[in-house]
C-alpha cells in the first residue's frame, strides 16, 4: 500500500538508499517534498531551476533532474520510496 502523508516516510532512509541505487551524492539541502499518493511518487525539490531543467533515470524507480547548463541536482523523484 502506498504511503498516504509524508509523515510516514522515513525521508532520510529514502534518499540514503536512492544514493546507494543511483550512484550519486544528493544535496543535504531540502528546499520541497511532494508525495503524490496516487502515482507512488515522491518528489524532493533542492532548488529552483533558474533556465529549465532535464531528466534523466539513474534507476527504474529514480529520475535525476538537473539544470541546464550547469548540471546541478535541482531535484529527485522517487517511485515507490516505501519499496527502494
Amino acid at each position: 500500500m502506498a504511503a498516504t502523508s509524508l509523515l510516514e516516510l522515513d525521508i532520510k532512509k529514502i534518499l540514503g538508499k536512492a544514493e546507494e541505487l543511483a550512484g550519486i551524492k544528493l544535496p543535504r539541502r531540502v528546499l520541497e517534498l511532494t508525495l503524490e499518493p496516487e502515482l507512488e511518487l515522491l518528489c524532493i525539490r533542492y532548488k529552483r531551476p533558474k533556465e529549465g531543467e532535464v531528466g534523466e533515470p539513474m534507476h527504474p524507480q529514480i529520475h535525476i533532474l538537473r539544470e541546464i547548463g550547469t548540471g546541478e541536482i535541482t531535484a529527485v523523484e522517487i517511485f515507490n520510496p516505501e519499496k527502494l
